[in-house]
């Protein structure tokens, strides 16, 4: 669909205002139709035995697919999860940087059918022709997003800058100087490392408005969106897209939808949100897990993949008018480390640095193992002086222990080690050296 043909439109397409109970049998003929492509694979067989197409929960008895299951069941690896075997396909990566590569296979087709989620994702997030667009999204080493993105705009009617993530400061300071850009659009980190450097390079007084920010790559933290809107002027910080390279487009976020809410693709994937102690679905509020079942991905099919992100189903509809479904978004289920007895979740970190000025939203947890005790270690960057640190540590070393009695009282009877906050300068915390990801969490037991 050409973005010219629309752009008075109130949504992008009309999938987005059609009546739920219209669009309902629809998705269940997408989803059979879906299990029945995918039953060609032996993997699946006698994994879709339990699929029951008259339950309100077709997929509930479906055994889950894991990352394990990619990688051993897609190249290099096998080749049980291809529905052919023609080679004619591209080849993406995620994860880590060492032992046998998680790879990502689409078809062509496949990667231009992301240029309708992309599309109607940025066009809900407010980007028109007008905008001038500096794309910053990671590239090389087979990551995915910056091709499919670039392929997007080159349909949208956007000026477009393909940057990516490589591209020194200085240079996307020149550009954007010259050709007035005003969207950012990248890995959240990626885009505030650029806008702080930017910002130092010209004192404080940046020689052009950057006023709509659309991240994605990893969830934003208030403390950062604070910095967005007060230090860079930033009027719009909007996630266009959200989903995996493992699975397919889930959500977008609308001009309407809050921190962390999302409308969903409903007719591009189907999703669970499970309780995973009890196994049963999610209502409206409740937080579970989220699963994916990707309805483009015929080559590889993804059914009832554990994304690995917590969530929840909204009970309102969203004020935009979109009948699409909304479900927050929680947090990823490994963001949270267990150190002791006790569970430190990295959001619940985040929402107090917020409150101590001084912070930045950059922050790294690390869970270590010293004399037989677990050692938890917070680091966070901070513009302020090192004079400063001692007292900025002080606050928020009180502001935990304040937050998690129960946390402070293992300290205290000695079965954990102290709480341990080191403030760094800006730039300081590792960040993935493929992607631009902060790296904020690890657990190196």
């Amino acid at each position: 669909m050409s973005i010219a043909k629309i752009k008075n439109a109130k949504y992008f397409d009309l999938w987005e205002e059609k009546k739920p109970e219209d669009k309902s049998k629809e998705i269940k003929n997408r989803l059979a139709d879906y299990v029945e492509h995918a039953r060609k694979l032996d993997f699946y067989q006698s994994r879709l035995e339990a699929f029951d197409p008259t339950s309100e929960h077709p997929l509930k008895n479906v055994p889950t697919l894991e990352s394990t299951h990619l990688r051993e069941h897609i190249p290099p690896a096998g080749e049980g999860l291809l529905t052919e075997s023609t080679g004619f396909y591209n080849v993406f990566q995620s994860g880590g940087t060492t032992g046998m590569p998680k790879t990502s296979l689409f078809t062509t087709a496949e990667l231009q059918g992301l240029d309708l989620p992309n599309s109607r994702g940025f066009y809900a997030c407010g980007m028109r022709e007008k905008d001038r667009v500096a794309n910053l999204w990671a590239v090389g080493g087979l990551y995915m997003t910056f091709v499919h993105i670039n392929q997007m705009l080159l349909q949208y009617g956007s000026m477009n800058f393909p940057f990516s993530n490589q591209t020194p400061a200085d240079f996307i300071h020149t550009v954007a100087k010259h050709f007035k850009i005003n969207v950012f659009t990248g890995i959240t980190s990626v885009v505030l490392s650029n806008l702080r450097k930017i910002y130092e390079l010209t004192d404080g007084k940046p020689d052009f408005k950057v006023d709509k920010i659309y991240f994605g790559g990893e969830h934003i933290y208030e403390a950062d969106r604070i910095e967005m809107e007060r230090t860079y002027g930033v009027k719009t910080v909007l996630a266009p897209g959200y989903g995996t390279v493992d699975s397919w487009y889930l959500g977008y976020q609308c001009e309407h939808t809050p921190p962390g809410v999302f409308h969903q693709h409903d007719d591009q994937s189907y999703i669970e949100i499970i309780n995973e102690e009890t196994k049963s679905h999610c209502g409206a509020e409740e937080v579970g897990m989220l699963y994916a079942t990707a309805f483009p991905r015929r080559l590889t099919p993804i059914i009832r993949y554990r994304v690995g992100d917590r969530a929840q189903w909204m009970a309102k509809p969203c004020e935009c008018g979109r009948t699409t479904p909304l479900f927050q978004l929680l947090g990823r289920g490994d963001d949270i480390l267990r150190v002791g007895y006790d569970s430190i979740d990295y959001q619940a970190v985040q929402d107090l640095i917020v409150k101590i000025e001084g912070l930045s939203g950059v922050m790294q947890m690390q869970k270590t193992r010293e004399d037989g005790k677990d050692v938890l270690t917070i680091r966070i960057e901070t513009k302020v002086d090192a004079s400063h640190y001692d007292e900025l540590a002080k606050k928020l070393n009180q502001a935990i222990l304040d937050d998690r009695p129960s946390f402070r009282d293992f300290i205290s009877k000695g079965t954990i080690a102290p709480l341990r906050i080191e403030l760094l300068k800006m730039g300081s915390i590792p960040v993935n050296s493929r992607t631009g990801k902060l790296i904020r969490v690890i657990d190196a037991l």
